[in-house]
């Protein structure tokens, strides 16, 4: 492991435990990491990333959490990244455009299940069921990865994967999911499917689909109290929406640590039953996110009722009921 100057220490207290989430992940995907991995550890980059060919990791520990317990956060990125390397072994280096969604649902469920955290996952099939109800759930969706995602990897866009994988799992023991990426090594994804479950894609598809769809969603999930999302105020502008035209929900947002996206929060229309997703202000430090709600000019007027749902990063979940007020131009 490479630390940067001053933080050899951090290198000392983690490289036994690292070496633990090692063997899990190496038995995990397969047997199939390789014997040494060289992790470099740098402050500067949020992301990281690993090379199947030196076999090396990149963590990167530049992140918005300045409260955060560095072991915990160094252990949870080079856990990932080891997590992707012994899936690209075992692969032979099939992350590509259709199939990386399978890599972050099955990256965060090894990773959890290392960390003894697999409760943090239960919120994926909230927002599997609300990307369902806004047609963003299903293979033609998430084979575009870069299109569904906006390269992101967050709770959002690894939650398809996760209630995938768990699915099949559940439906076809735990082992099932790896020889679905042993069959990435020389077919589609339809195909690997095919041949992994041993039914059509359709199939595999529906059984999923039909999972998420009947899955409750709850009301309220809890993995770090002192973390979860708190909404502080949910405005409208203008105060009053007016038929045909849009309705802009401002919602003020607290979240202790930073790790409540936009993508994490969503909103659900009780007049139209359709779901939103919440987008970042455009004012700099506006201290809001926002929904644009369109109101049909044959809207009657009236007060009606709206949910919200927030999903940080930890796996919080918390819901809220707010309202808005269409009058007739």
């Amino acid at each position: 492991m490479r630390m940067p100057v001053g933080r050899e220490a951090l290198a000392r207290d983690m490289i036994l435990e690292i070496e633990r989430c090692y063997g899990f992940m190496n038995k995990a995907t397969g047997s199939s990491l390789p014997r040494k991995i060289l992790i470099r550890v740098d402050w500067d980059p949020p992301d990281s990333s690993c090379n199947l060919q030196t076999a090396s990791i990149n963590v990167g520990m530049n992140q918005p959490d300045k409260l955060a317990d560095l072991n915990a956060l160094l252990l949870h990125k080079a856990g990932r990244e080891i997590a992707r390397l012994g899936l690209l072994e075992l692969s032979q280096g099939a992350q590509r455009e259709d199939t990386e969604f399978l890599f972050e649902g099955m990256i965060e469920i090894l990773e959890h299940e290392y960390e003894h955290s697999a409760r943090s996952l239960e919120a994926a099939w909230t927002i599997s069921k609300l990307l369902d109800e806004m047609q963003l759930l299903g293979f033609s969706t998430q084979r575009s990865w870069s299109k569904f995602s906006a390269g992101k990897r967050c709770l959002r866009s690894a939650a398809p994967g996760i209630t995938l994988l768990s699915t099949l799992r559940e439906l076809q023991g735990r082992e099932r999911p790896l020889k679905l990426f042993e069959a990435l090594k020389k077919s589609s994804l339809t195909e690997s499917l095919a041949l992994a479950f041993k039914a059509p894609s359709t199939e595999v598809e529906a059984a999923w689909l039909k999972k998420v769809r009947e899955y409750p969603i709850a009301d309220e999930i809890t993995i770090t109290p002192e973390d979860a999302p708190q909404l502080l105020q949910a405005s409208t502008v203008p105060e009053t929406g007016q038929s045909g035209a849009e309705l802009q929900l401002r919602l003020y947002l607290k979240n202790r640590l930073g790790n409540l996206l936009p993508d994490g929060v969503f909103i659900n229309d009780e007049r139209t039953h359709r779901v939103l997703q919440a987008q970042l202000a455009l004012e700099k430090n506006a201290g809001y996110m926002t929904v644009v709600m369109p109101v049909e000019a044959n809207c009657n007027p009236g007060q009606y009722k709206y949910q919200i749902t927030a999903v940080d990063e930890a796996g919080n979940l918390r819901h809220w009921n707010s309202s808005y007020t269409v009058v007739r131009r």
